[in-house]
Order: C-alpha cells, then sequence, then structure tokens
C-alpha cells in the first residue's frame, strides 16, 4: 500500500490521494447503527469482545469499533474521538457524547487516555461489562506474510448500516515501529466506521489483539469508486504494560462507606470521579460513581489529596479534603454522597505526600469512634491530635523515630488500624525487607511490636508489584490487610489474631 498522501489524524484539509482516516469521512446522516469490515458477518457470539462505538449525536453521530481489554476498557482509536476530522485529542472526558454496546449492552465512555506515538487511545465504561471475556494483547509484532483476521462495525460492499460485526482476512505486507501495513484477501477492505476495531492473531488458546484499523483506502467498501484494499493498523504489541499503568493511575482506598462494618472499595479515577464499590461479603459490587471532579487530587501534586474516614462517629465514612493551601475540611457522609464539607483546620500546606515537613493520617486512635488527626513529621514524631467533633486538638507526643518511614522509598511505610478489636487504631510497620509488624495501643503510646507477615518488600508503594492497606474487610472488628497487585486484583487476607490468611479473590479492577 503507497504511503504517500496518507493523511495524519491532526492534519487538515483535502485529502490528496484518495487515503482516508477510515473516521474522517464516517460521518452518519442517519441515526447511528451497527457497521463493519466488508467480509463476513461473524457467527453470533464470536469475538463478542468487539464493541461497537457511536461519538458525537443527531446528524453528526460517527460509527467506530473497539476491543475489550478490561472489564471496564476499551482499546480503539484515538482518532474516533477528535471533535473534527484529524482534530487534536486530549486525555479526560470524550469532548463529544460518547457510547459502546457490546452484545445487547449500550454503556457511556466517560474517559479517553491517548496514546502520544500512535493512533491508539483506551477508553474507560461508566461501567464493566462482566458477561464478556476481554482479549488479551500480543507480545509479538506483526509478521510480514501473516495473516490476521480484521472485525468491526463498519461499513460492508452492500450495505451502509449493516445490523452484525463482519470480519475479513488480511495479510501482513511490512510494519514498522507502531503501524503495520495490511492487505485485504479476497476483496476484503477496512470500511468506514471499522476505526479502532481488532486486527486479531489466532492462537492455540483463540486470539489475541495484535492491532487496531487506523487507516484505510476502503477499497469496495459501500459508496466509494477507490478499488485499493490495503489499511494501516496501529499495533498494540508490546502495549500491555501501558494499559496496565493506565487502569493503575486511579487511586484506591478502604473505608466503610455504607456503615455495615465492612470496608468498601472508594477509587478515585482519573477523569475525577469518585467510585464506591460495596463490600458485599465475598466480592465488591460494581462500582457507583458518588462524586466527581476531583481529577486534580488524584497526584497529590496538583490542587491536594483525599481521605475517607468516620469523622462524626456515625460508623460511615467522610471524605476529607486536604488542599495545598494547607487547609482540611470535612465532606459529612450523607449516605448517598458527601456534603460540602466544613472547614476542620488548617496549616497543613507541607504536609501533602510526605515529601516536605511531614504525613497526615486520620483514624480512631483513642476508641470514641471518631477519626483523630496523626500527624507525622520529617524529625520522625508522630502526634495524635484529638477529635474534639469540629476540630482536631493540639495533639500530644505518641511515638519517634520514625523519619525514614515518611516518603516510603527509605526504609518502609507506616499505616494506622485496629488489628486486635479494641476499638483503637494500632500501628502497622512494614519495612522495605518485606516484614509487617503490629504495634498495638496502649492509650498513651504503641508498644514494640510483633512480627504479622513476611514477603511484602515490593509492595510498598504501588509502583513495583503492588500496594496494601489495612482495614476490616471481613466485618468482625479487626483490621484485615487488603492486597492490591500491579494486575488489577484485590484479595482481603483474614485477620486470624496473630498473622493474616492466605486470602480470597474480591475483584479485578
Amino acid at each position: 500500500m503507497p504511503h504517500t498522501g496518507i493523511r495524519s489524524r491532526r492534519t487538515r484539509g483535502p485529502v490528496t490521494a484518495g487515503i482516508v482516516l477510515a473516521v474522517a469521512a464516517g460521518l452518519l446522516t442517519a441515526a447511528p447503527a451497527a457497521q463493519a469490515v466488508s467480509g463476513t458477518p461473524a457467527a453470533a457470539g464470536d469475538h463478542a469482545f468487539t464493541a461497537r462505538l457511536n461519538i458525537g449525536e443527531g446528524d453528526t453521530t460517527r460509527g467506530c469499533s473497539a476491543a475489550l481489554v478490561h472489564q471496564q476498557w476499551l482499546l480503539t482509536a484515538t482518532s474516533c474521538f477528535a471533535s473534527t476530522p484529524g482534530g487534536q485529542v486530549t486525555a479526560g472526558k470524550p469532548a463529544l457524547k460518547s457510547q459502546a454496546t457490546l452484545g445487547d449492552r449500550t454503556i457511556d465512555i466517560v474517559e479517553v487516555v491517548p496514546r502520544d506515538d500512535r493512533d491508539v487511545a483506551m477508553v474507560r465504561l461508566a461501567e464493566p461489562v462482566t458477561t464478556v471475556t476481554p482479549v488479551g494483547l500480543a507480545a509479538g509484532a506483526p509478521s510480514a506474510g501473516e495473516s490476521l483476521l480484521g472485525a468491526g462495525f463498519g461499513r460492508t460492499k452492500t450495505e451502509w448500516v449493516p445490523d452484525r460485526m463482519h470480519t475479513g482476512e488480511f495479510q501482513v505486507d511490512s510494519s514498522t515501529g507502531t503501524t503495520v501495513a495490511l492487505t485485504g484477501r479476497d476483496g476484503v477492505s477496512v470500511c468506514k466506521g471499522d476505526t479502532g476495531g481488532p486486527a486479531l492473531r489466532r492462537t492455540a488458546g483463540g486470539v489475541e489483539l495484535a492491532a487496531v484499523h487506523s487507516r484505510s483506502w476502503q477499497g469496495g467498501c459501500f459508496g466509494e469508486t477507490e478499488t485499493r484494499n490495503g489499511a494501516v493498523d496501529a499495533r498494540v504489541d508490546g502495549l500491555a504494560d501501558w494499559v496496565k499503568d493506565v487502569r493503575n493511575r486511579d487511586r484506591t482506598y478502604f473505608a466503610d462507606v455504607d456503615g455495615d462494618g465492612k470496608a468498601d472499595l472508594v477509587m478515585l479515577r482519573t477523569n475525577g470521579d469518585i467510585a464506591v464499590y460495596r463490600n458485599q461479603g465475598d466480592t465488591f459490587a460494581p462500582g457507583r460513581v458518588v462524586s466527581g471532579g476531583w481529577g486534580l487530587f488524584l497526584t497529590w501534586k496538583d490542587l491536594g489529596r483525599l481521605y475517607f474516614a468516620d469523622v462524626n462517629g456515625d460508623r460511615k465514612a467522610d471524605m476529607l479534603v486536604h488542599t495545598k493551601d494547607g487547609n482540611i475540611a470535612v465532606r459529612v457522609n450523607r449516605g448517598t454522597y458527601w456534603d460540602q464539607g466544613t472547614h476542620w483546620s488548617g496549616g497543613w500546606g507541607r504536609f501533602l505526600d510526605g515529601s516536605d515537613l511531614g504525613r497526615l493520617y486520620f483514624a480512631d486512635v483513642n476508641g470514641d469512634g471518631k477519626a483523630d488527626m496523626l500527624v507525622h513529621t520529617k524529625d520522625g514524631n508522630i502526634e495524635v491530635r484529638t477529635n474534639q467533633g469540629t476540630y482536631w486538638d493540639q495533639g500530644t507526643h505518641w511515638s519517634g523515630g520514625w523519619g525514614l518511614f515518611l516518603t516510603w522509598k527509605d526504609l518502609g511505610r507506616l499505616y494506622f488500624a485496629d488489628v486486635n478489636g479494641d476499638r483503637k487504631a494500632d500501628m502497622l510497620v512494614h519495612t522495605n525487607d518485606g516484614n509487617i509488624a503490629v504495634r498495638t495501643n496502649q492509650g498513651t503510646h504503641w508498644d514494640q511490636g510483633t512480627h504479622w507477615s513476611g514477603g511484602w518488600g515490593r509492595f510498598l508503594d504501588g509502583s513495583d508489584l503492588g500496594v496494601l492497606d489495612f482495614d476490616d474487610g471481613s466485618g468482625d472488628g479487626k483490621a484485615d490487610m487488603l492486597v492490591h497487585t500491579k494486575d488489577g486484583k484485590i484479595e482481603v487476607r483474614t485477620n486470624q489474631g496473630t498473622y493474616w490468611d492466605q486470602g480470597k479473590f474480591m475483584i479485578t479492577l
């Protein structure tokens, strides 16, 4: 396929050699419906991970395709989401109303995360899809002469808006580091509406995703006079780590939001939504968005950071908003939302992440059911500021010598949770050699501690194998260990009195 005259997704103006982005001329003049690769109709249930996308509204609606690579994420072409053909696409909420259909479900698209080196984007769905098995990404590059199976919901040779997905065989002609040139076999082409759809490699276990459709001559597609049926797809082999990293940019917390005694999963998503996944005992329910607009509180480097703890003593976790101006506001849990909040404390602008003057924690240290403030300063001291109902007092010293536990990059990190079930937060010391010790709350200090678990050296800050947290996941009043691995899995290891058991899987995020 000649590359002369191929229009990049950022170029504007006329097409000079008759080749177009498959989505660029894919504006529908009627209500959107299924579209497809100009091959044969797929058998019912085949490649169910392939999604139909509708982007825009009314007469300007256009179609694309995508592949489900995770319960709540699709992989598709960034160019699908340009407001105008060839326009720039920025990360975040789609500029146009966008929806994905898989089987009989149509779900809103709430976030687009583009790659900066190829026409590929991760797309977050508003709700997880649990009835379809996601497709895995290929590890190896497409090779010349190899046959890939293309799929999509675009036009066919005879239909403007077919009602089902079509598939066709494509031969790999050549590849670069980010693209693969294909030629359709037996007259098959990538048509308008197929952009973002999968190019699949067959394996002994099924299929894997090798590329997504990006550009095409559209030879033989309905309404086209072009005869050439070559295409350029964007390679996705080797992007598994990026896909994983995009998912892991979300920040997770554990706190009892609904007041049933079991810690729920709270997720701050990269698009600013806060979703609560209720603890059902043996699983976390699908997340429900309860608040939005918190995107600049994700990294702790922009406007500030969030915490979740029961501040008012009603056994339901409130939201604490710690802004970079040093103020801390408490937004009270109202059952289905957190209110607008009240100011509780100020002067904490240099205590956001431990890299400056220190770090803050919130837990019930004195056993009155209301979260106190723990101040961990860079000199290694920890003081407890007791909850007084509308503020935290000036505090008392509880422990010292913890200066190398602030940034989680030196000797380790600390957590505070009720491990022994007396309703007072104990100190958990997680050292970089992988050991975890529990220092029991003695009323005015934590004791010297006992060893509870080992082998967690690569779970300190989430940058390696995963991250740990401690809260009551089982509802027995004692803090369990919650393990969130880099592949998105969360398990609860139940507190057995002197150790945590081998755990049970609860959810994949």
